[in-house]
């Protein structure tokens, strides 16, 4: 092989590689959309389900522990609201860069909805980490010590 064969062949290699990492990440990051909606939508309802509940264990529950129930509810409504958010910041950063003729539309990455969209994408992670790392141990403390 020689030296230029070889380059071209490196080269090829590695868009091949960096194609799969981009694919890899696409859908890496569409399932980790997917996983905080859903624990947002599921803390949601497990805490409408604990306060409207008579059961004994839920009241003894919402009593031991409500202050964190409800900051794991207001943290799965969060992460629900983020969850939408990032997808309208997206939007309109493409919106955005398809009116930049001159830049051969390419996304501003210093445009509002550019920069937010990866906040909210951020944000509903620690939000669906955090409350359901509450509602885990709320729970696990309620049946062991009770």
């Amino acid at each position: 092989m020689t030296p230029s064969n070889k380059t071209q062949s490196e080269a090829e290699f590695a868009n091949s590689e960096r194609k799969a990492r981009v694919a890899h990440k696409v859908a890496v990051t569409s399932r980790i959309s997917e996983t905080s909606r859903f624990v947002g939508f599921g803390i949601v309802a497990w805490v409408f389900a604990v306060h409207t509940s008579d059961a004994v264990f839920a009241t003894k529950y919402i009593a031991s522990y409500e202050l964190w129930v409800n900051v794991a509810g207001f943290l799965g409504m969060l992460a629900i609201v983020f969850d939408y958010l990032q997808y309208l910041c997206a939007y309109l950063s493409v919106k955005h860069s398809l009116t930049r003729k001159d830049n051969f539309f390419q996304f501003d990455k210093n445009h509002p909805s550019y920069l937010l969209q990866s906040v909210f994408f951020g944000a509903k992670q620690v939000c669906a980490i955090v409350s359901s790392i509450i509602i885990s141990i709320t729970f696990g403390m309620s049946v062991v010590l009770d």
